[in-house]
């Protein structure tokens, strides 16, 4: 039996040396040593990314010859060691547990560690091919995958909605392509600053002979590609194509309900639902370094409000700096800082009173359309 031995080319960027658990699988029909190398690798780089640490590649050394580069993806760190704590096949997969020992190494940079929690609003989820979902009659996956996509960000994200219909771009902005239909409306009626969307690339199956279906285990495709963007900005914070793919355990003509627990359980369930824990844990890294941007409610003698509060990670004695912002034409704005300084006093849940932090900040004027920026 051939000997795998994974080449980790990293770069130093955590702050202590901490151990990490983290799961990874990969399809026996691919063979066992070619099994257990990838599910190894979706591992140790799940860890990494738990890290708060970014994967350059992963190359693969197969009997002291070099086999390739196996994944490449952003991150940073330096895996010290891992144990392998459990190996099990199931439902025609072989998932690995371990647990990776991390450390930062010289010259790491401190990790951002901003409380600012960005309202996120998750677009629903469609085909990109709907006839490829006939074998199964899996024609609400999308809606299915979001509503799981949601579920796992849970509380790592300030998701503040889940829009059951996608949202297209719109070519007569005249702005970049990235920025979506109606994102200032979205921003403002939904206080909702980060707009997730994707769409589901490939379900395809081969369509065997009947003898094939019976005797075989037939491998079903899973490719997602998302998009999180900033839609007071325009830019987008992360583009992505994630794929799997997994044995369909179902039998040809099967109708099976994309909604219940059962598909969850299965082979292909489970590799999807493995896929959609990177997806999240890249839309959490993805957004954890931005400033807080507020929008101006009202000015009054007590001070000015803000429509950030707690849940968006806003606390006593957070200062921000007051932005004149205004629009030129329809999709365009210019802005000036006017140096002026304020400090949050009170923090609600949705919005905070913020009060001059200077005798210079007390006699500026707030005009429609001024934002407040963290400093």
């Amino acid at each position: 039996m051939k000997a795998f031995l994974p080449l980790l080319l990293l770069f130093p960027l955590a702050a202590t040396a901490e151990w990490y658990e983290a799961e990874g699988s990969a399809p026996l029909g691919l063979g066992a040593d070619t099994a257990r190398q990838q599910a190894l690798e979706q591992a140790l780089s799940d860890a990494l990314l738990q890290a708060g640490a970014s994967l350059t590649t992963v190359q693969s050394v197969v009997d002291g010859t070099f086999a390739g580069q196996q994944l490449d993806i952003t991150a940073q760190g330096e895996l010290m060691d891992y144990v392998i704590l459990d190996e099990r096949r199931d439902q025609g997969r072989l998932w690995l547990r371990v647990r990776a020992d991390i450390w930062p190494g010289e010259g790491q940079q401190s990790q951002c560690t901003s409380r600012y929690r960005p309202g996120i609003t998750l677009a629903g989820l469609s085909l990109r091919h709907p006839e490829q979902g006939q074998v199964g009659q899996i024609f609400a996956l999308g809606e299915a995958v979001a509503a799981k996509l949601a579920q796992q960000l849970g509380n790592s994200v300030n998701l503040m909605t889940h829009l059951p219909h996608p949202l297209a771009t719109d070519p007569r902005l005249p702005r970049s392509p990235g920025l979506r239909k109606g994102s200032d409306v979205l921003a403002s009626q939904q206080q909702s600053r980060l707009l997730l969307s994707g769409v589901i690339e490939d379900i395809s199956i081969s369509d065997g002979h009947w003898t094939k279906w019976t005797f075989s285990e037939i491998p079903r495709q899973f490719s997602l590609s998302i998009t999180l963007e900033d839609t007071l900005t325009g830019d987008t914070l992360l583009h992505q194509r994630y794929q799997t793919q997994s044995a369909w355990t179902f039998k040809k003509h099967d109708r099976v309900n994309v909604h219940d627990h059962g598909f969850w359980q299965s082979a292909y369930g489970q590799a999807v639902a493995q896929l959609l824990l990177r997806v999240g844990r890249e839309v959490v890294q993805a957004q954890s370094c931005m400033k807080a941007v507020g929008n101006i409610l009202q000015q009054s003698e007590e001070g000015i409000l803000m429509d950030l509060g707690r849940q968006a990670g806003i606390q006593v004695g957070d200062r921000f700096t007051l932005l004149h912002r205004r629009q030129l034409q329809p999709g365009y704005y210019s802005e000036t800082s006017s140096q002026a300084q304020f400090v949050v006093r009170q923090s609600h849940l949705d919005y905070s009173l913020l009060v001059p932090a200077d005798a210079g900040a007390r006699q500026v004027r707030v005009m429609p359309g001024d934002r407040l920026s963290q400093l």
